[in-house]
């Protein structure tokens, strides 16, 4: 300072002379000479440059001189005893964490019930292990806090440190035994609708019945009495034993428990990974149309193109109409009009029973269909027309005698004509000798008369002079080409 004396600066300094160490570094305080920071600065730059290897921690791990200061030093309460990056983590001790799987105790209690309320316990119902808003006693008028009474015993509690999954499994501690009574509960149900219906549809056939033997002993009562033929459909018809009623089929096979509604829908159009997808095949946009939501493709993507004859797919319209599809089809309308009905048949459970019911429904249409006819033919007659004519008519063939050499040509009899078609056939035209298409140019690639070689349509014909100056047309304008090419 200026108000200082001169000579108690002086002995200040000389002081300052004789002790240099205590000014140097000074461990308690962290000061350091400008010498050391100097020597410390070389360093850092010489580890950056790479010239000499990189400092390493108390694990020995090499500490990336790239880092900045204020990361890479440790605050001064942390008391580090060498330099490390340590400071930078989190050595919080993790505890055991509990996964989805492991049991937690629920509803156990924990001993018998408190006599009196106790400080800090659930004020509704008076229990220590949960607080009032997560109580799930029905509310009271007056908890036990007031009333002192009915204080129920603490649950067994488990201090337990779930993970992300396991603090969202909504299925956490489920018992699978406990859905076995659902089960239970769900086919006695099924049961009891089971033998109600077929209560319900025995009482239809005993009535049924009844009625029959009714309208037959009214029909014997009446045979005195009619004297003339009626003709009307009654009589003509079958009689109401013959006819098949499609409620009273029996499902024939094994009981499904399957509940009683429409059939299962399954996933159509799953192609196997190797095949090429349909949109693939044809990436032309004027192609056939392929539907992304059904994955279906109903017409011929490759409709009219060379590569259509060795594609494997044709169209799911070619697919649906080829091979088992239709029996397939039919067995579905089938279950659908049987279901209906009241019949509780599916087709992708028990196919079995389907194909079997359709074969005897099928059975007795047809019988039924031969016994209408039947009676309709033994009442007016006219069995021989029904004849099918012989197979010679059915496939044109005749008695005339034609007689063929080995070159196939006519050696005796007359030759069978051939149909023609509604179009006119062998109009010569223009003086032409030969008609339209009887000749194709290669070169062209286009039809014309086989005359003068005209590709020209309605052309007059110029005979064999024309065909020459064609010819030579020709070959003038393929020899510079020829010999270009050369």
């Amino acid at each position: 300072r200026a108000d200082t004396p001169l000579s108690e600066r002086l002995d200040g300094a000389q002081h300052r002379r004789e002790t240099p160490a205590l000014f140097a570094v000074c461990p308690m305080s962290g000061l350091k000479s400008s010498e050391d920071r100097r020597r410390e600065r070389e360093l850092e730059e010489a580890r950056k440059a790479g010239t000499i290897p990189a400092e390493r921690d108390a694990d020995g791990n090499e500490i990336n001189p790239h880092i900045p200061q204020f990361m890479a030093q440790a605050p001064w309460y942390l008391n580090a005893e060498g330099p490390g990056l340590k400071h930078q983590k989190n050595l919080k001790q993790k505890g055991q964490v509990a996964s989805a799987t492991d049991f937690k105790p629920r509803g156990q209690k924990a001993g018998p019930a408190a006599t009196y309320f106790r400080k800090g316990a659930c004020t509704n119902c008076g229990a220590m292990t949960h607080s009032t808003k997560d109580c799930v006693e029905r509310p009271r008028k007056k908890g036990a806090r007031y009333s002192g009474k009915d204080i129920k015993p603490d649950e067994v509690t488990v201090d337990m440190a779930y993970d992300y999954a396991g603090k969202r499994d909504h299925w956490a501690q489920f018992d699978p035994a406990a859905h076995m009574d659902k089960i239970r509960a769900h086919e006695a149900e099924a049961e009891v609708r089971r033998k109600a219906a077929q209560q319900k549809k025995l009482g239809e056939l005993a009535a049924r019945e009844r009625k029959r033997e009714r309208r037959g002993k009214g029909k014997e009562g009446g045979e005195g009495d009619s004297a003339t033929d009626t003709d009307t459909d009654g009589s003509v018809g079958p009689s109401d034993d013959e006819k098949v009623d499609e409620a009273e089929q029996v499902i024939i096979g094994q009981d499904v428990k399957a509940p009683a509604g429409k059939a299962k829908a399954s996933v159509r159009n799953l192609r196997i990974r190797e095949d090429t997808a349909k949109y693939l095949l044809n990436l032309d946009v004027n192609s056939a149309y392929y539907d992304p939501k059904t994955r279906s493709m109903r017409d011929n993507p490759l409709r009219g193109s060379a590569l259509a004859d060795a594609s494997t797919f044709a169209g799911d319209n070619f697919q649906r109409a080829t091979g088992d599809a239709v029996q397939m089809a039919q067995l579905q309308l089938y279950e659908f009009e049987a279901y209906e009905k009241g019949q509780s048949m599916q087709m992708n459970a028990d196919p079995t029973t389907v194909e079997m019911m359709n074969k005897i429904y099928r059975e007795k249409k047809e019988k039924l269909k031969d016994t209408r006819s039947n009676k309709i033919l033994e009442k007016y007659g006219g069995q021989q027309h029904l004849a099918a004519p012989p197979k010679e008519l059915l496939f044109a063939q005749t008695e005339d005698y034609v007689e063929y050499d080995r070159s196939g040509g006519l050696r005796a009899g007359k030759e069978k004509a051939v149909a023609k078609s509604r179009y006119e056939e062998d109009v010569l035209e223009q003086n032409h000798l030969a008609v339209w298409g009887s000749h194709f140019d290669t070169t062209t690639f286009r039809w014309g008369y086989a005359d003068d070689h005209s590709t020209l349509r309605n052309s007059y014909s110029t005979g064999a002079a024309g065909r020459r100056a064609r010819e030579m047309a020709a070959a003038a304008l393929s020899a510079p080409a020829a010999a270009a090419g050369s």
